[in-house]
């Protein structure tokens, strides 16, 4: 019970955080403060590897009993979530950068 009611709550945190990392990206990218945007990829990147090893412990029903005295069938959701994550990250990056003034580039 412990293991399946974690999986859940933490698979509806990383989408809830996906969310709000998402609507605020499109804000700041729609004000043209693309270098927040780092921040968000950089915090997104700690919830990624987290999830990774989230991820990983839930593979093994071994390891589940280990750690949270219970198991619970895992779905493809954790991977949707990583997934997800993945393009976000590799979006904030590419749409983070600012381009450079030429007055700025020359020195």
């Amino acid at each position: 019970m412990v293991a399946t009611i974690l999986y859940w709550g933490i698979i509806a945190a990383l989408c809830g955080w996906w969310a709000w990392t998402l609507v605020f990206s499109l804000i700041y990218l729609g004000n043209h403060e693309n270098g927040n945007l780092w921040f968000f990829a950089i915090l997104n990147t700690l919830g990624l590897i987290a999830a990774a090893i989230f991820a990983w412990i839930m593979a093994n029903t071994a390891w589940q009993k280990y750690w949270f005295a219970s198991s619970v069938n895992t779905g493809n959701w954790l991977l949707y979530v990583i997934i997800a994550y993945v393009v976000l990250i590799v979006l904030q990056v590419l749409l983070g950068r600012t381009p450079k003034d030429a007055a700025v580039a020359s020195h």
